[in-house]
Formats: C-alpha cells, sequence, structure tokens
C-alpha cells in the first residue's frame, strides 16, 4: 500500500516532526494542505522535505486562484531540482482556500490552463514534474487526464466512484498513458470500542466536509444512494466554510445530526474508522481499487495517531 499522511502546517516545528515520524512509521509520502489560517505551503513542503531524506512530498492540494501560476511554477521547480523524485504538485479548482475569501473556484478551462503552464515552464527550465489534479466529478477527471500525471480522487472509498473516476481520467489521457489515481480518506485508529466510538464522533465534520468537497457540485457520477441526494443538496447550503475541516462542536459538525443513518453513510465512505486490524483490512480493501491512498489525520492527534498506522503497518 502507497499510503500518503494529509497534513495542515500549523507550525514548521511541528511539521518537521510530523514528516520526520511519517518516514519512520514506514508511510510513503505527505501531503501538505493549503488551507486559510496555516502555514505558508511551499515553506512547509520545504520543512518536510528537508527533514526526511525518501518521504514523498506533495501539495493536497494548491489552486490557481489565490497565487499566480508562476509561483507555482517557480516553486516546482525549485523543490523538484533539489529533492529529485520526491516532490509533487497537486492542485485543484479551490476550496475553502478561495472561498473562504470570497473568491470563486477555478473554471474547468482555468485550470487546466494552469496545469500546462506550470508544466511547460519546469520543462523549459530541465525539470519534470508530477501533476496531480483533485476531483471529485467526471469533468475535473478529464482535466486532470489531459493535463496531469494522476488524480486525487475526491469521492470517498466508494468503488465504483473511483471507477468512474479513473474511466473518464483515462480516457482522457489516452489507454497507453499511465495515470495513478488516490483515494482521500480521513483515518483515527482506536484502542478499544470506547475510543473508536469517540473517534467517530470527532470525525463527524470532517466527513461532512470532504463530503460536500464530493457532492456540492453533482452527484453525476458519484454513486449517491437517491434517499440521501436530497437531504444532502438541501443541507449544504447552509455549509459554513469557517469550520472547514475542523473538528469539534460546529455547525458543519450538527448539519446531520437528526439523521444518523446519513452520518454514519458520511462516516463510512469518507473516513477509516476502527481498530487497527480493521483499519488495514479496509485499507487493503480500497487499495484493490487504487494506487495509493492519502490519509487525512485528526490534526489535532497527529503524533500519536503517525505512530498507530507505522504499528498497523508493521
Amino acid at each position: 500500500m502507497r499510503l500518503c499522511a494529509n497534513w495542515l502546517p500549523l507550525s514548521p516545528d511541528l511539521t518537521r516532526e510530523v514528516a520526520a515520524r511519517c518516514e519512520a512509521a514506514g508511510l510513503w509520502g505527505i501531503g501538505i494542505g493549503d488551507s486559510p489560517n496555516y502555514g505558508e505551503l511551499y515553506s512547509a513542503c520545504t520543512d518536510a522535505l528537508g527533514a526526511t531524506s525518501s518521504l514523498v512530498v506533495s501539495t493536497s492540494v494548491t489552486n490557481p486562484v489565490t497565487r499566480h501560476w508562476s509561483v507555482h511554477a517557480g516553486a516546482v521547480r525549485a523543490l523538484a531540482a533539489a529533492h529529485p523524485g520526491r516532490f509533487r504538485l497537486g492542485f485543484g479548482r479551490g476550496d475553502s482556500a478561495v472561498r473562504t475569501f470570497g473568491l470563486r473556484p477555478a473554471s474547468l478551462a482555468d485550470l487546466e490552463s494552469f496545469g500546462r503552464s506550470v508544466a511547460d515552464a519546469a520543462r523549459a527550465a530541465g525539470v519534470d514534474p508530477f501533476l496531480l489534479v483533485a476531483a471529485s466529478g467526471p469533468a475535473t477527471a478529464r482535466v486532470a487526464g489531459r493535463v496531469a500525471d494522476g488524480v486525487i480522487a475526491g469521492v470517498g472509498a466508494d468503488p465504483v466512484a473511483l471507477r468512474t473516476i479513473r474511466g473518464r481520467a483515462q480516457a482522457a489521457r489516452g489507454a497507453a498513458a499511465p495515470l495513478e489515481v488516490w483515494a482521500s480518506v480521513r483515518i483515527a485508529i482506536g484502542r478499544d470500542g470506547a475510543e473508536v466510538r469517540d473517534l467517530r464522533r470527532r470525525l463527524v465534520p470532517r466527513a461532512v466536509s470532504a463530503s460536500h468537497f464530493a457532492f456540492a457540485s453533482t452527484f453525476e457520477g458519484k454513486n449517491v444512494p437517491p434517499e440521501y441526494a436530497g437531504v444532502l443538496a438541501e443541507r449544504y447550503a447552509s455549509y459554513d466554510y469557517g469550520s472547514h475541516g475542523r473538528s469539534g462542536a460546529t455547525s458543519n459538525a450538527a448539519m446531520f445530526a437528526d439523521r444518523p443513518d446519513i452520518e454514519d453513510y458520511l462516516l463510512d465512505r469518507f473516513a477509516v474508522v476502527g481498530r487497527a486490524d480493521a483499519c488495514r483490512a479496509r485499507l487493503e480493501e480500497l487499495s484493490a481499487h487504487v494506487d495509493g491512498v492519502y490519509l487525512s489525520l485528526l490534526f489535532e492527534d497527529a503524533l500519536p495517531q503517525i505512530d498507530r498506522i507505522g504499528a498497523m503497518l508493521a
């Protein structure tokens, strides 16, 4: 299994410690998020690369809106040249990182243009970049196939939706050209039943945030149960970007409090929660459908959770 931990840069020292722990735990890589109120993305990537010797570091993910493409291209050139084979640029249209500031996500045309511009600039400087596009729907998956080397599929652990993403991206890329598909889920490993129940409760707002990214624009090709689609669409209209991705008692956490069936569905689709043996089995099952998995950590418990992931892999 190729596993990457997803991390938001809370501080440079903690980013270096998280990266080093991930490498020691046997993870393949680490993804650094680009979200408001956290550390600067490329500085954090530099910290993670400098603290490790083999860990692959990716942006997971940035966007074409909050920086000009030339800024991203410069970072790609510098990091890929300094750490050959260990840096990847993941990007998408923009979600909380743009909406928090009243900006709009990039159009599909702008997303494609961004990818081509960054790649062309890097290659002109003698660097062959590895690009990943975050996609939750068929249209963005086709963009990924045209301009990137892989896709981070934001549809959770649903095999039908993952096959749709892969199929659309590979068709756009061409059958002869290889393409990586990565799943993205939240993870929390508990030591006993009581802790697992607590972790599931704490992950509800994170699962809601993941589902909003996946489903808010369209349900096309995403294998959402019809009996849930109407309720999901109605309640996403009140989604709070100020609480995006946060744990705790947020308005997003209570969005489906009266529908425990929907909470369970979202947790089971967008999170891997349980004891170590159950989590390992779930990830092995998921790995049959993808080339790797991004694991978003409970950031407040990142270090002990990384150690538990390492023990799970051992």
